[in-house]
């Protein structure tokens, strides 16, 4: 299975994600993924960004349900 990673900057994320609390944004994003969308995904975050790998095939409703929790 091919897959897609997204990279998201942790500066840019909107207020309503607390930004000192990165492993709770990473579970929120793997919920609202899971339990919107059946698409299992994994996440991990640097210092800097947070990435999100998701199967390729099903990119068009990731970035759908990102963008319905605030994220794109």
């Amino acid at each position: 299975m091919e897959t897609t990673s997204i990279r998201l900057t942790i500066r840019n994320l909107p207020d309503h994600f607390d930004r000192t609390r990165i492993s709770a944004i990473l579970d929120e994003i793997e919920l609202a993924l899971l339990e919107e969308r059946d698409i299992h995904c994994s996440t991990s975050a640097d210092s800097f960004t947070i990435t999100i790998v998701v199967p390729t095939l099903q990119l068009v409703d990731v970035a759908t349900c990102l963008k319905g929790i605030g994220l794109i």
